[in-house]
């Protein structure tokens, strides 16, 4: 009787992000972000982030065999304000999958989280995928119950297609945001989220490096009157779909208070500065916080993929009941 070799793992707080990237790389299936090292850094090295809620599993010869970070935000719903943590970049190498690493690494963070005295947890799935089983048992295993509160799409917007219906002039001038600008600029994405069911909360000291210093961002502001009225923070992401590309992913998104008229015109003219870096797309998460109009008169489009928000207590008593559906949530989703 042939006997199958036991290999053990060990938990590697914090790897190092070229083997993160490079086990992402080879697992993860097209279409797909490219995360190369700094596209990781930006985020899971904010100022209040915490690299070390980023655990991954090493095996006996050195390899990198699993990895999920858990990043930090607080997490307003319903009025009350939780310590939470966002899961996300989950990979496990197919080379491994016969010791059922994703069950191991789900259960080893969660259970990290609630030790770390984190209240709720969120995360974004594809729909069908097994990492919506392997979530599920997860809090299964620890009595707990995890719901997909929101299905949404990403809005795509094609070049070719956005570009035709640009007006060469919008008849606006933006700018990029510039240091100066941090304190308008909080105000501007603590608003934001105001009327969304689930929303971060934006901490102030986070601000500068979200819109200004971290790798591949800019982001571009309607001023006037020297107020800050509108900002839209971009990053620019390389994308594998049968070859590499570039599209411009539209992260934070505050329009203020502009006039319908105004905020598409902002839009129209940030859109023109960006298809002039050469992107083949511009994607925006349609998550119901933010009005998608502007958007969708340029020709953006839902995109096929189905994604999941999840949401569950870590512990008994954090919520008196999970909502079966939400309608909208203001939340960064990688």
């Amino acid at each position: 009787m042939k006997i199958e070799s036991i290999e053990l793992f060990n938990e590697i707080v914090n790897p190092d992000l070229d083997q993160v990237s490079a086990l992402m790389r080879a697992n993860w299936q097209p279409p797909c972000w490219l995360y190369e090292p700094d596209l990781l850094a930006m985020h899971l090295h904010r100022p209040t982030g915490d690299p070390t809620m980023a655990v991954g599993l090493q095996s006996q010869s050195g390899k990198l065999a699993a990895y999920l970070a858990f990043v930090p935000l607080r997490l307003r719903l319903y009025g009350s304000t939780y310590k939470a943590v966002f899961a996300s970049f989950f990979t496990v190498s197919g080379e491994f999958r016969r010791h059922r690493l994703s069950d191991r690494q789900q259960l080893l963070m969660v259970d990290r989280a609630r030790a770390r005295g984190y209240d709720l947890y969120v995360a974004v799935t594809v729909a069908g995928t097994p990492a919506n089983q392997t979530v599920s048992r997860a809090f299964a295993a620890r009595g707990l119950p995890v719901k997909a509160v929101r299905n949404f799409r990403y809005l795509a917007g094609a070049a070719a297609i956005v570009s035709s219906r640009i007006n060469r002039d919008p008849g606006m001038t933006i700018r990029s945001y510039e240091k100066k600008d941090e304190t308008q600029a909080f105000e501007l994405l603590s608003q934001a989220g105001a009327m969304a069911t689930i929303a971060k909360v934006v901490e102030h000291e986070d601000v500068d490096f979200m819109l200004r210093t971290r790798p591949r961002i800019v982001t571009y502001v309607y001023e006037d009157d020297g107020r800050v009225l509108a900002l839209l923070n971009i990053a620019f992401l390389p994308v594998v779909s049968g070859h590499v590309g570039m599209n411009a992913y539209v992260e934070n998104i505050a329009l203020g208070s502009l006039p319908v008229a105004t905020r598409e015109r902002f839009v129209e003219a940030v859109m023109h500065r960006i298809l002039g870096e050469g992107v083949e797309a511009v994607m925006v998460p349609d998550t119901g916080y933010c009005d998608p109009q502007p958007f969708r008169r340029l020709g953006f489009r839902a995109a096929p993929r189905k994604l999941r928000l999840l949401l569950a207590p870590l512990r008994a008593g954090v919520l008196a009941e999970v909502p079966d559906a939400i309608d909208s949530f203001c939340l960064d989703v990688f």
